[in-house]
């Protein structure tokens, strides 16, 4: 028999405790659906794992237009027997992982959500859509501009006459590609990561108008576009470009959406 409700916090709507061995059985049971949804779509996706490494080596056949090679060399070699079994089987995984994040987002919520308070529930509803929304974002500036260009500053830089030939293996390509879309993902968290900073106290909205933080911001950018891109200043540009942007809009919505909040509190 469950315990009586009880008030957290003033405002706060009444829960309803839960033993520890309910909690348990109801943590069991929403990994146990994550876990299915998940399998459900790694097979589905094997089952269309032409598509998929059709899909995931367009900005490869991309990059090598730009280079203007032959058909020949364009194609990626498969460097083992089972090399392009296992990446096709991690690509799978990982697209299946992307597409059930929402669903077991939804199952990780309703575990958590029971013990949150009311404000805390507002705060995590707000920016969770809008995290997803930034994530995917930030894969799809990756997969259409960052990574074709990407390639063919890092095929271009190392071409040296007949001597190399511009032939790349399956497995090392997808590893590269995905780590690339993973790393412009998390980047464009920024604007989020900034809004946060700012609500709970930690730097105030008019910090970041300051010179003093837009040329630090403008540094970092630059040094972290130099660190993931080849020694290519169009494709360091590619990169720094949208996280400059992606500042201003953090810098923007701190101000839209933390500022009017501090006013009435103070």
């Amino acid at each position: 028999m469950a315990a009586p409700a009880t008030e957290n916090r003033t405002g706060a709507e009444p829960e309803v405790r839960m033993t520890f061995g309910e909690h348990l059985e109801e943590l069991r049971s929403r990994l146990f659906k994550s876990v299915v949804f998940l399998l459900v779509a790694v097979v589905v996706s094997m089952l269309f794992y032409t598509e998929l490494v059709t899909f995931i080596t367009k900005p490869h056949m991309r990059a090598m237009e730009l280079l203007k090679v032959s058909e020949a060399e364009s194609k990626l070699m498969p460097g083992s027997y089972g090399g392009p079994i296992i990446a096709v089987m991690k690509l799978a995984f990982i697209i299946s992982l992307f597409v059930s994040s929402p669903w077991i987002g939804h199952q990780i919520w309703s575990f958590v959500s029971a013990g949150l308070y009311r404000d805390e529930k507002k705060h995590v509803v707000s920016f969770a859509p809008i995290s997803f929304a930034l994530f995917t974002a930030g894969c799809i500036f990756g997969y259409f501009v960052l990574v074709p260009y990407c390639l063919y500053g890092l095929a271009n830089t190392m071409k040296i006459g007949t001597i190399l030939s511009n032939q790349y293996v399956f497995s090392d390509y997808l590893n590269l590609v995905m780590m690339l879309t993973i790393i412009l993902g998390a980047v464009f968290q920024l604007p989020l990561v900034m809004v946060f900073l700012a609500k709970i106290g930690l730097v105030k909205p008019s910090s970041y108008n300051r010179w003093k933080w837009r040329r630090t911001a403008i540094v970092l950018n630059f040094v972290f576009a130099a660190i993931v891109t080849p020694a290519d200043l169009i494709t360091m540009f590619i990169v720094a470009g949208p996280m400059l942007v992606l500042y201003e809009i953090g810098v923007l919505a701190s101000f839209l959406l933390v500022r009017p909040k501090a006013a009435n509190g103070g």
